[in-house]
């Protein structure tokens, strides 16, 4: 029988494609990731990988052997699942990875609510961008993330992962004092002439500035970058130029910049979880509690 520990390191490479990236991911040498490959080629009797310039592609037998090898790990995770049901309370320690806008306002209570509710379960948060947790929640490094995507985006998730639709968080235009009235009134088109404010290329957040600037007929001429909304929102303070943001990310302190909200724009926020740790009771509480920090924004969406 082969060993799952090894076949979870051929699963792991087929998607990190190097064994620096493999033995990082487990906090082993690359020269252990290696050993435990050649033992498991040598137990299935044939050859797995294959290099291919600087990194490793899997060979057919190693693809049909990394494809049974996500059905036994959901077998598994089903099989916990089921027995941790049987339990009469929910236990045990639940890791919540969410990004940073969503931590004050919904991770943190919920976490606080959960574990007051359920004296014998520990929650741990993680700062996580969902490029980062959705891996996460698939290679089980951690049980459930608050994730979003954009509504103008599709956004297809692994196989194994579900997500279910918490609230929208509507997109808005920060302006300084001299632009922000005209800009209540004329929407995107009073700013298409300033400056802008923008995350790094590359960044899920400019796809929401390019995306509402084109829409209303204009290219945006980016002068200030800044890797936080919280700096954004400073720049706009300063009269340096407009930026868009979701709202849930406008402090209190900064929510007299808002002009307006952008047409058909907003971050769609949801937890994503994996299919298979549905039946495992601390999962199925995370969720309600969510829900239920969740409501009022909903209700206001």
């Amino acid at each position: 029988m082969y060993d799952i520990r090894r076949l979870i390191l051929l699963r792991d490479l087929a998607e990190r494609t190097t064994m620096t990236a493999v033995s990082e991911l487990h906090g082993i040498t690359t020269s252990a990731v290696s050993q435990q490959l050649r033992i498991l080629e040598d137990e299935v009797g044939t050859v797995l990988t294959r290099r291919e310039g600087r990194v490793l592609r899997l060979t057919h037998a190693g693809r049909v052997l990394v494809d049974y090898t996500s059905r036994i790990i959901t077998a598994l995770e089903e099989a916990e699942s089921a027995v941790a049901a049987t339990a009469e309370a929910v236990t045990g320690v639940l890791t919540l990875a969410t990004f940073r806008t969503a931590q004050a306002g919904l991770a943190l209570p919920a976490a606080a609510r959960l574990m007051a509710e359920n004296p014998g379960l520990r929650v741990r948060v993680v700062d996580l961008m969902p490029v980062d947790s959705v891996p996460a929640v698939r290679q089980q490094e951690v049980d459930l993330a608050i994730t979003y995507s954009y509504s103008f985006r599709a956004r297809d998730l692994p196989l194994g992962l579900s997500s279910e639709f918490l609230f929208g968080d509507p997109l808005v235009l920060l302006a300084p004092p001299g632009l922000r009235e005209h800009a209540s009134k004329h929407g995107l088109t009073a700013v298409r002439d300033a400056n802008w404010i923008a995350a790094r290329d590359g960044a899920p957040s400019i796809v929401s500035v390019m995306y509402a600037c084109r829409e209303a007929g204009f290219a945006p001429r980016i002068e200030h970058r800044s890797g936080s909304f919280a700096g954004m929102a400073e720049i706009v303070e300063h009269g340096l130029g407009v930026t868009i943001v979701p709202e849930m990310s406008v402090s209190d302190e900064h929510r007299h910049l808002i002009a307006c909200t952008i047409t058909n724009g907003s971050r769609q926020v949801g937890v994503t979880y994996r299919q298979a740790s549905l039946e495992r009771p601390a999962i199925g509480a995370a969720i309600r509690a969510l829900r239920t920090v969740a409501r009022p924004r909903q209700l206001a969406s």
